[in-house]
């Protein structure tokens, strides 16, 4: 684990030079779900440079070193949480709640109310950080060949 907390970390907007580092991040915090689910996570193949250029992706950074992403995307009436990605050696400091966090202030300031993700059924982690932020699963499926689970999250009008 590295030595800064989460909340020492600078959240930022992702820029273009940024996606070589996020790509490589993600790799590695994904690295162990291949075995477990049997397939790759659909981020692990994301195009990080396009997602920065269509999308909002945040990184946290420390020590010159991005060790969080967060890609999110607005839909006409929510917003969603594409991404959320931590790296192995930073993980169990809030990461991955403060971007949450900075995901449902963002949706908020846009005007939509609420926010939504899925995971896979079998990342266990993430289901129970999910339900423990205050997300509410609202559907369990297969969808694009995973078996997935579907959270949102609603928002107030003057923010999270």
């Amino acid at each position: 684990m590295s030595s800064a907390s989460g909340a020492d970390r600078e959240l930022r907007r992702a820029v273009a030079s940024d996606a070589a580092a996020i790509t490589e991040l993600v790799q590695r915090a994904y690295a162990h779900y291949p075995e477990r689910i049997g397939v790759r996570p659909a981020p692990m193949d994301a195009d990080y440079a396009d997602e920065i250029a269509r999308k909002e992706v945040w990184v946290a950074e420390g020590s010159g070193e991005i060790q969080a992403i967060l890609v999110l995307r607005h839909e006409a009436d929510h917003s969603f949480v594409d991404n959320v990605a931590v790296a192995p050696d930073a993980q169990g400091e809030g990461l991955g709640a403060r971007l949450l966090t900075l995901a449902e202030a963002r949706t908020a300031a846009s005007g939509r109310r609420e926010i939504r993700l899925l995971t896979n059924e079998r990342m266990h982690e993430n289901r129970a950080l999910y339900a423990h932020l205050g997300w509410k699963q609202y559907d369990h499926r297969r969808d694009g060949g995973f078996s997935r689970v579907f959270f949102r999250k609603a928002l107030r009008a003057d923010g999270p």
